[in-house]
């Protein structure tokens, strides 16, 4: 069965993958250290990108573009239509506490309709705004971060079952690892304000994605270090987005399952087709673990 439905639209985008010639890469976050930040070699692809705007929940579900097939899933709606909706068009997001508070109640309402989970927790969340010329000085914080223009994916397994033991504890992560409780992290993206034209997200099919194309990235902290993956350009890779996404649609990433190696890589990208007076895009990534008991 054919993954790429042919009457849709494609893009020409340039995505940046890690080039051929690092084999280790590293982040350095430590505030002091002395040295190089990474020893990331970036190289563009212009690839095809498929716009899924056109397509419909069911031509979607039978080409595979769920969580479960391909690592990413376009949802429709909200956790609590009735009372999220209206928020959300009122701006609320932008009222100090009314995302931890009112959406992370309603990111836990949707999983847990769309996914079948048991339980869900909230670990953390990135704004992002993708910043006019007139703010590019600014430095990133943790609600104005810029779009990540890498093809990445945030966790690896090993960071994935740190992830459970960090936040859940040894007894969650020993029921996980013996199959009792299937785990996954999934990362909740949904626009801020209107449509995002500007600096839309491109994710990968994970079918597509072969084991030698990932590779593991070393995030040097103070006290701890973290892993995410960089991706290794292959031409078989098969991207896909979703022009002008709306507000109540909501793409799902997932970054980690104990029981798959199914993950998508995901970037920002500059789609050529977009006015160049497009709205600055504005963004919400929710990370969860989501639980799932037979």
């Amino acid at each position: 069965m054919s993954t790429q439905p042919p009457a849709f639209s494609t893009v020409q985008g340039k995505l940046n993958y890690l080039g051929d010639q690092v084999a280790a890469p590293f982040l350095e976050l430590r505030e002091k250290f002395e040295g190089p930040v990474n020893n990331h070699a970036l190289e563009p692809h212009t690839v095809a990108i498929l716009d899924l705007s056109a397509s419909t929940a069911e031509q979607r579900k039978t080409a595979g573009y769920t969580v479960e097939q391909a690592g990413f899933e376009i949802l429709d709606g909200w956790g609590d239509e009735s009372t999220t909706a209206p928020a959300w068009a009122n701006q609320k997001w932008d009222e100090p506490g009314w995302i931890e508070q009112e959406y992370y109640a309603d990111v836990d309402a949707l999983l847990k309709k769309h996914l079948g989970a048991t339980s869900t927790f909230i670990f953390d969340h990135t704004v992002r705004k993708r910043r006019t010329e007139a703010d590019e000085h600014l430095p990133d914080t943790p609600s104005t971060r810029t779009p990540v223009s890498t093809v990445h994916s945030d966790q690896t397994q090993w960071a994935g079952e740190n992830r459970v033991l960090k936040h859940l504890g040894q007894d969650v992560l020993d029921r996980v690892k013996s199959g009792k409780v299937r785990a996954q992290l999934i990362n909740v993206w949904r626009p801020l304000r209107g449509t995002a034209l500007d600096m839309p997200l491109a994710f990968s099919d994970s079918r597509t994605v072969q084991p030698n194309d990932w590779v593991v990235n070393e995030l040097r902290y103070e006290t701890w270090n973290g892993q995410t993956y960089l991706i290794h350009f292959n031409e078989g890779h098969a991207w896909y987005y979703y022009r002008g996404l709306p507000t109540d649609k909501a793409i799902l990433l997932k970054c980690y399952d104990s029981t798959s190696n199914v993950r998508t890589p995901h970037t920002a990208f500059k789609d050529p087709t977009v006015p160049s007076d497009a709205e600055p895009r504005w963004s919400i990534e929710v990370r969860a673990i989501v639980l799932t008991e037979p």
